[in-house]
């Protein structure tokens, strides 16, 4: 047998393990040098060559290669819009900077990279070198897609067996916090603003978002390995995804409502069935996941991730086209969270598969761009400092309800444990980023409005990016500090008791 049919030999055996083996193929985009490492003498050449230089140095000098090879397709493809001063290249050069201020942030401090792109836009907005004021279109496409990968991301780790099991603690800490905090800024907005209540309902749906995927990570170091009475990342993933979905459905009904005209019989039928509506067609639309693709299909990992991408993305394209605000987000929930159930009994653990990964990455891709692009909306101005001086006096107020009603609903958890999740539930980024410049975009859409409305937009993205700036690094801090206190000592009662 010569080289080429032992190559073909080999080739055919690969695919008949994977279509006729019980677990179905995964891509991993996780890179370990060591495991095809090849010894002899081509390694020691290469361990010579590159031996003073660090895989994450090749990782960046990677990168900047990529970034200027994508940048010279694209002047040449499309011309000056492309070139140093184009219009085009502004946006991917804050894009850019977004993203290398995040990590050297990270890096030096391990806060949220998030904070560092936000700051990015807010100096690139207010030195002149940025508005996405002029590119409502463009801003109003992403902010479409922006939605589908956040909410199917943060859907794909739910566990509906552990939402069955726990829904008291589940529902209650992601629902009882997240009206009081709204309510309590629509009254606030409305004392000291003159704000009109529809739009500090449509504030508050999205300023009350608690953000818990940034702090995932920490969570999980800080859990990993202990002997707790909970599940700690489901109990957060699930509960902030009940708050997440509460966001995102009402934010879309009331903005539908607000900005949609229409008869007044069909838009208030809108209302009251949107998210019944994006519920029945997630769990529809993910139930097929159980069908198709097939198991055993060569390509089911691309075609599973591509099932519930794009559904997702022709879901809310449409719904939105339409204005039925707030079904296309909740039907994104419910298909994914579907979707994972399924595949479990396939063999993909939730959460760790190979598309929860590719959403992660499309995650990791778009983040630097959501809070860049949204910090060009913030323009600082000398009439800024009063507003900003109640707007912190109006977050300190929501903050402290939110957190003494969490404190007050998870009474099944110790003191310590209930401590630890009024750590977690402080940050607020994710979702206010997404949609802080959506009502400001939807009326320069319509064309048709006044000043005042106008003027409503600017305060909203106002507030909502300065509570971002102060509630991430504050809730972060203090759950990666006070976290391993506050969980520690019931692992300590559980040694404790198994001795005695």
């Amino acid at each position: 047998m010569n080289e080429d049919d032992s190559l073909l030999v080999t080739s055919l055996k690969r695919q008949s393990t994977i279509i006729m083996g019980p677990e179905t193929p995964e891509i991993t985009l996780n890179y370990n040098s060591e495991k095809n490492a090849i010894k002899g003498d081509d390694t020691k050449k290469n361990k010579d060559v590159f031996g003073s230089a660090t895989p994450t140095l090749l990782h960046y000098v990677l990168l900047l290669v990529l970034a200027l090879a994508t940048w010279g397709l694209l002047w040449c493809a499309f011309g000056e819009g492309w070139s140093w001063d184009g219009r085009w290249f502004r946006l991917a050069v804050v894009g850019c900077m977004a993203w290398a201020s995040g990590e050297a942030l990270h890096m030096s401090t391990s806060l949220p990279p998030l904070l560092a792109a936000l700051l990015t836009g807010i100096i690139a907005r207010n030195v002149g070198f940025l508005d996405m004021r002029d590119y409502t279109e463009i801003d109003s496409f992403l902010r479409k897609i922006y939605p589908v990968i956040i909410l199917g991301k943060g859907s794909l780790a739910w566990d509906l067996n552990f939402m069955k099991k726990n829904w008291q603690l589940v529902a209650s800490l992601g629902i009882l916090p997240w009206v009081t905090e709204v309510l309590t800024l629509a009254v606030c907005m409305h004392v000291f603003f003159d704000y009109p209540w529809m739009w500090g309902i449509l504030l508050g749906s999205s300023y009350a978002s608690v953000s818990c995927a940034i702090l995932m990570p920490t969570i999980q170091r800080i859990t990993g390995g202990k002997n707790l009475s909970q599940n700690w990342p489901q109990l957060i993933c699930t509960a902030g995804g009940t708050d997440t979905a509460l966001s995102v459905g009402i934010f879309g009904v009331v903005h539908s409502f607000m900005m949609h005209e229409g008869d007044e019989p069909y838009r208030y039928l809108k209302a009251a069935f949107a998210l019944l509506l994006g519920v029945v067609v997630g769990a529809s639309w993910g139930s097929l996941a159980k069908f198709i693709p097939h198991s055993k299909d060569f390509f089911v990992a691309e075609l599973r991730l591509l099932f519930v991408l794009i559904g997702g993305l022709f879901t809310f394209f449409l719904t939105a086209k339409y204005g039925w605000g707030g079904t296309g987000g909740i039907a994104v929930l419910a298909c994914n969270s579907t979707a994972a159930k399924c595949w479990e009994k396939d063999g993909w653990k939730i959460n760790k598969n190979p598309a929860s990964t590719a959403y992660r990455v499309m995650w990791s891709s778009l983040e630097p761009i959501v809070f860049a692009y949204s910090g060009t909306f913030f323009v600082i101005r000398a009439s800024l400092t009063n507003v900003m001086l109640i707007g912190f006096g109006i977050l300190c107020v929501c903050v402290v309800l939110r957190l003494t009603v969490a404190f007050l609903v998870c009474s099944s958890l110790t003191v310590r444990e209930r401590f630890f999740v009024c750590c977690v539930w402080i940050p607020k980024s994710l979702v206010e980023a997404v949609l802080c410049p959506v009502a400001f975009n939807a009326l320069v859409a319509r064309g048709h409005y006044d000043e005042k409305e106008m003027e409503y937009a600017e305060l909203y993205i106002r507030i909502i990016i300065q509570a971002i700036l102060i509630t991430t690094p504050i809730g972060y801090l203090l759950t990666n500090h006070l976290g391993p206190i506050l969980l520690k000592e019931k692992q300590k009662k559980c040694d404790n008791e198994s001795e005695t």
